[in-house]
């Protein structure tokens, strides 16, 4: 269990990094970034491999997200979207997304209506979790 975490770690980092460099964010921010990517999809992974649903799952992999982004951009003095675009790559539904429009084409549009409701609510349930992690780091610090 713990090389799969770090496995799964490690390939979401590499991918946050990669999302980073590609958008031109500043050299001395991308591991950051890829920490937090790596960070947020560990509590998604672990969150759904426990049986919780993508609504709680998805929430708390943004509370974690923005937590970390703007405790990065409190500590390095950058803005908190240095962070958090390359951190949330990771956990955005891209390929739940393109499994509703596979649904469609092949004529199962129960399926897909079911899996497009948890594409709006997982991508609802992120931002929500942004604003609340902002209000919280907020309060907090």
């Amino acid at each position: 269990m713990f090389f799969e975490l770090i496995y799964h770690f490690i390939f979401s980092f590499i991918a946050s990094c990669a999302f980073g460099f590609l958008c031109r964010i500043p050299n001395k921010t991308i591991i950051a970034g890829g920490i937090v990517g790596g960070a947020g999809w560990l509590g998604y992974y672990m969150m759904s491999t426990n049986g919780f649903g993508v609504f709680i799952t998805s929430f708390c992999c943004s509370l974690i997200l923005s937590t970390l982004s703007y405790a990065y951009s409190y500590i390095r003095k950058y803005p908190s979207t240095v962070y958090f675009i390359p951190g949330l790559v990771p956990v955005v539904p891209g390929i739940t997304f393109y499994e509703v429009f596979k649904e469609l084409f092949t004529n199962h549009a129960d399926v897909a209506l079911t899996t497009f409701f948890n594409v709006i609510a997982s991508a609802v349930v992120l931002a929500c979790g942004i604003i609340i992690g902002n209000i919280l780091f907020l309060l907090l610090f």
